[in-house]
């Protein structure tokens, strides 16, 4: 539960980067004792990973001299791999072994992190842990960019670990599941005694999931898919979700899952009602904006689209 962690929330700042755009984001805790999520500044741009040149001017204008990093998810791999039974010393030339046999480009050219899986799941088995791993030169190549232009990263971080922070500060039971609905698709990631043990994503969103209507020259106008088409997404998500909710009991061997936490507009709590229904486990829907002061720099802006990073707040308490 958030109130048994130690709570630390200092002044950071992150750029964070997508194959559409840098956005710079502030945290740290606010006036009201609540922390805060601050946009400062947004760009859209095509694969500006690619082009640290082009965009790091953009960087320099708007940041302070120290950043960190994180990185969305079409930015790197999460591969869930077994760990091999070799000393510790040997272990990262072990991992670099596994990596290699599972990347489609050559291990030179790789950055390779470990989150290991707690022990507790192994049940005896082989030990498992997720490999994160992205291409390295283009990683490089902004971090000099960066440095020519008095800019330190202090760290660098991913997109699914800030939806574990998130759903690890909230969460009540150690057997818990946390969902990510998005328009075009959703994440699931389950926990165990508040450590990520399995992360998913589906191609089935919001988008597919939510009927909506419109008024069009004064008639009701549906506008989303018919009624059947809307039940086959729907339990279809179900079915993928209660795999893995198997997998987790039986595979891993960690028991039922207790509580599903779902991420995303209030104005979709039926559909996560419903959702939570059909999977029989007691839901929360979070709403960032009760626990964090999202600040928006346009009046345009959809705080919906920054919920992605809310879990940056809560990274210091959770070390």
């Amino acid at each position: 539960m958030a109130g048994a962690t130690q709570k630390k929330f200092s002044k950071q700042t992150w750029l964070y980067m997508t194959p559409t755009g840098l956005t710079l984001v502030e945290t740290g805790m606010g006036k009201n004792s609540l922390p805060y999520l601050q946009v400062i500044a947004q760009l859209n741009a095509e694969n500006p990973l690619a082009t640290p040149v082009k965009h790091v001017d953009w960087v320099k204008q708007h940041a302070p001299s120290k950043i960190n990093l994180v990185l969305s998810h079409a930015l790197y791999q999460l591969l869930l791999s077994d760990v091999p039974d070799v000393p510790a010393d040997e272990m990262d030339d072990a991992i670099e072994l596994k990596a290699a046999d599972l990347l489609s480009y050559d291990i030179d050219d790789a950055v390779i992190d470990v989150i290991q899986l707690p022990t507790d799941a192994y049940r005896g088995r082989m030990r498992m842990a997720f490999i994160v791993a992205m291409r390295k030169s283009p990683l490089a190549d902004w971090l000099k960019e960066l440095i020519l232009h008095s800019i330190k990263v202090n760290l660098i971080d991913i997109e699914i670990t800030q939806l574990r922070n998130l759903a690890v500060f909230h969460q009540n039971m150690n057997e818990s599941g946390f969902m990510y609905l998005q328009p075009l698709q959703s994440r699931l990631l389950l926990t165990y005694n508040r450590e990520m043990v399995l992360s998913r994503s589906f191609d089935i969103g919001l988008s597919s999931l939510v009927k909506e209507t419109t008024v069009h020259d004064g008639e009701l106008e549906l506008t989303v898919t018919e009624d059947t088409q809307f039940e086959i997404q729907l339990e279809s998500l179900v079915l993928e979700v209660r795999r893995s909710f198997d997998y987790y009991e039986s595979q891993l061997g960690l028991g039922a899952i207790s509580e599903m936490l779902f991420l995303c507009d209030e104005q979709h709590e039926s559909l996560v009602t419903e959702l939570a229904s059909r999977l029989g486990v007691r839901i929360l829907l979070l709403r960032p904006q009760d626990f964090i002061d999202i600040r928006l720099s346009d009046h345009n802006m959809d705080p919906v689209n920054y919920f992605n990073l809310t879990g940056l707040v809560y990274r210091e308490a959770l070390a």
